[in-house]
């Protein structure tokens, strides 16, 4: 293992979630939006431009239509003749009556009625109008594809609209008038906002009054209607009452003669008969008590012979009356004489003997009233009597009649209930006619339609801000898929955080100049011989110029990157000879065969001892490159088949020393875990100071790891932009064996002009003018 510090693995794509330190996935910890929006830049704009440009055909074959608008308030209070309280304000509608006034401004019928009142049906402009160019080629195309349909069914082919009967075409123009008719109710109030849309403007003026027209006609139509309707069934209710009432009066009229029931100030007179015996006889029981108290005090007044009581009838007969006026004179002189001469006194006494003698003649005189008394309590018994006989026969003739006067009050009561009916409908009935004569709406008109001057639709500004929009949302997305696509290894920060290794360096993207310079140096043969025959030193040619890039231009930037690989080896390994590096990627064609062949030259320049193996021994492009004639070279060594210092050939320029892969066996999956290759290695090791193996790459073969006990680092290169990150992750967490060595991680191919997109100063253009002038021969973007 490497003596070194390592980058700490870090997972920014994951954060701790509570105090479990559970991972839960953040696929945006991380992310840099600026540098996205710069990768991304001219996607958006391409997009939001292509928008723009959508909106501008779209506006330059749109139709333009017309709006117009009538309000109409709705007034639930009730006027004139038909106001039925003096509060007439306060009655407001319900908002199922407003919507229910909507739902009959967008009625079939209403619709019809406008149709019919502007003779729509027969307006082949309105019902069939030339639509924009994208509508009619949509219906060019749709119409040619019905009519082949057609002309394989064998079917008539459908008729022109103005064919059909005036029926369909009125259907027709109904349908188009509420499909382009708007209808609302304006905030909380009871307005109602009617608008119409059409290409004409004056055409839509027109159907918006109209509108507004027939539904006012309609609501005094619908009023009309329905107080028809109420005054007929009114009328007709009123005739059955009426007959009703007459025959409920006849049977009671056939009822009372049929059963002698005669009647007087609508009374029955037994009835009235039967009362008034009864006001008699309390008059006659009355005087009978009148006459027998008189009677029994004359009586007992005569009996008791009280001069006194007798007081009450003197008063009533002029006799008694005289002769109690003499009584009291007799009886004042009696007393005045006796006062005056005593009581012996002869007119004392004179005066004594008349008042006995007038108190015998008022007895007498009452005696003789007695019989007369007497009579009258007779008279006023008999008559008494004679009352309560007639009331007997009254009440045994009322008895008689009370089952039939239950029937007839029956009858009386229903005939005064039909009678209370038929008044009351008739005057329902004379309201209702003054009504009908009286046609008021409750809805009124309060801003007419206008011919509209501007067009409604499309509203330019608007639609082109929104296909603007829209271009830059499917922009934003497009770059969104793009950003989430692009798994590759981009910068150093991902290969620290993500992989947990180093950066070494960026290798920049290499484009050749086309020309003689370009083309391949002419093939040597695989051995060269002396003038006496013997054999010389075998030399690599390489035919591709990108293998021989830092001897060619040792002051490019590709060069300068190689540079950063040896340094880095000489920091890790200070003062050691006979290094093993490996170079590995995970994928075919990253370009690892050629940087390990550049970082060999550019170490051999420095006159250090270099071998280079092509360890990839079942592809083996870096022999067929760098040499012609025979491949012997690894294989046949470990084999015995070859010698080690005859298969090894040299690069005159630099003085590198290589080992091609050789004849491929059976037995070279396992050739770099066995004893020889490890023995071959110890002696590599004491011969030369560095020793490159051109591993395959280990996303396809086990040769590396299989190494892993006789490298001593690792240079792991990856293709920008293209090697996906979680792959390489993976294979560093399932190989410990190789992870721990490995020095850093090299990406190849760089685009150093959209470097700068991720964050890297590498690729920014204000760096990049700096950084040419020490680069003699920088060489234009480019691939390797």
């Amino acid at each position: 293992m490497l003596n070194r510090a390592k980058v700490q693995m870090s997972d920014p794509v994951f954060e701790e979630d509570g105090p479990s330190g559970r991972g839960i996935p953040n696929p945006l910890a991380g992310f840099d939006f600026v540098a996205a929006f710069r990768r991304q830049f001219w996607v958006l704009v391409g997009a939001t431009s292509v928008g723009v440009l959508v909106g501008l055909v779209y506006l330059a074959q749109a139709i333009p239509t017309y709006t117009s608008s009538v309000s109409i308030l709705i007034d639930a209070r009730k006027v004139g003749m038909t106001a039925a309280t003096p509060l007439e304000g306060s009655l407001t509608f319900e908002a199922g009556a407003i919507d229910s006034q909507l739902q009959i401004l967008m009625s079939d019928k209403l619709a019809g009625a406008v149709a019919t009142r502007l003779g729509l049906q027969n307006n082949q402009a309105f019902i069939d109008p030339p639509g924009s160019f994208l509508s009619e080629l949509k219906s060019d195309v749709t119409g040619a594809l019905r009519s082949g349909i057609n002309w394989v069914r064998g079917t008539a082919p459908s008729p022109e609209v103005m064919d059909l009967p005036e029926p369909f075409r009125l259907l027709i123009a109904s349908r188009r008038l509420q499909s382009n008719l708007q209808v609302g109710r304006i905030g909380r109030t009871y307005v109602f906002s009617v608008s119409y849309t059409d290409r004409d403007p004056a055409l839509a003026q027109s159907i918006a009054g109209q509108y507004s027209n027939a539904y006012l006609e309609d609501q005094l139509d619908s009023k009309f209607d329905a107080t028809r309707r109420a005054t007929n069934w009114m009328e007709e209710r009123i005739r059955d009452l009426r007959a009703q009432s007459l025959s409920a009066d006849e049977a009671v009229q056939k009822y009372k003669a049929d059963n002698n029931l005669v009647a007087a100030s609508g009374r029955l007179l037994d009835d009235q008969t039967l009362t008034d015996a009864t006001t008699r006889l309390t008059v006659a029981q009355n005087a009978l008590d009148e006459a027998s108290a008189r009677y029994q005090r004359l009586k007992q007044i005569v009996d008791n012979q009280d001069v006194n009581a007798s007081l009450t009838e003197s008063f009533e007969n002029p006799n008694i009356a005289q002769l109690r006026a003499r009584y009291l004179q007799s009886a004042k002189l009696e007393s005045e004489i006796s006062a005056q001469y005593g009581t012996d006194h002869q007119a004392a006494q004179k005066a004594r003997r008349d008042m006995a003698e007038y108190t015998r003649l008022i007895f007498a005189e009452l005696g003789n009233l007695l019989p007369g008394y007497e009579s009258d309590v007779t008279i006023a018994r008999s008559q008494v009597t004679s009352v309560e006989n007639t009331i007997d026969q009254l009440r045994q003739t009322s008895a008689v009649n009370d089952t039939a006067m239950v029937k007839l009050r029956s009858l009386e009561q229903e005939s005064e209930t039909l009678k209370v009916l038929y008044s009351t409908f008739l005057q329902k009935a004379q309201e209702m006619q003054q009504q009908q004569s009286f046609p008021v709406t409750d809805a009124r008109v309060i801003s007419d339609a206008s011919i509209p001057t501007a067009p409604s639709s499309p509203k330019k500004p608007l639609t082109l801000a929104i296909f603007l929009i829209l271009g830059g949302a499917i922009g934003l997305g497009i770059g969104l898929i793009r950003e989430w696509r692009d798994r590759g290894l981009r910068t150093a920060t991902q290969i620290r955080d993500e992989l947990g290794l180093e950066f070494i360096a960026n290798i920049p993207v290499i484009d050749l100049p086309v020309g003689p310079s370009s083309a391949p140096r002419p093939r040597q043969p695989g051995e060269l011989r002396s003038a006496d025959g013997a054999p010389m030193r075998r030399q690599t040619v390489s035919s591709d110029r990108m293998l021989q890039r830092v001897v060619d231009d040792p002051f490019s930037q590709f060069a300068e990157s190689i540079r950063a690989l040896r340094f880095k080896m000489s920091t890790e390994f200070p003062k050691r000879k006979g290094i093993v590096i490996g170079m590995v990627s995970m994928f075919p064609d990253e370009g690892k065969t050629t940087i390990a062949k550049n970082l060999a030259s550019s170490i051999a320049l420095q006159g250090t001892s270099t071998m280079l193996i092509d360890g990839d021994l079942r592809n083996p492009s870096l022999t067929a490159s760098l040499l012609s004639g025979p491949k012997t070279g690894l294989v046949d060594v470990l084999s015995g088949r070859a010698n080690l210092a005859d298969v090894t050939a040299h690069e005159p320029e630099t003085g590198l020393s290589f080992l091609a892969a050789g004849t491929r066996t059976r037995a070279i999956a396992d050739i770099f875990g066995s004893a020889k290759a490890q023995e071959l290695i110890d002696h590599l090791r004491r011969q030369h100071d560095v020793i490159i193996i051109d591993f395959p790459p280990v996303g396809a073969l086990t040769d590396a790891m299989a190494a892993a006990s006789m490298v001593d680092g690792y240079f792991f290169v990856a293709h920008w932009g293209k090697t996906p990150r979680h792959v390489i992750r993976e294979f560093t967490e399932n190989h410990p064996e190789v992870t721990d060595k490995v020095l850093g991680v090299v990406l190849n191919k760089v685009d150093l002009k959209k470097l700068g997109r991720y964050g890297s100063y590498q690729g920014n253009p204000e760096y990049a003018i700096y950084a040419q002038k020490y680069f003699a021969t920088s060489i234009p973007a480019n691939r390797a």
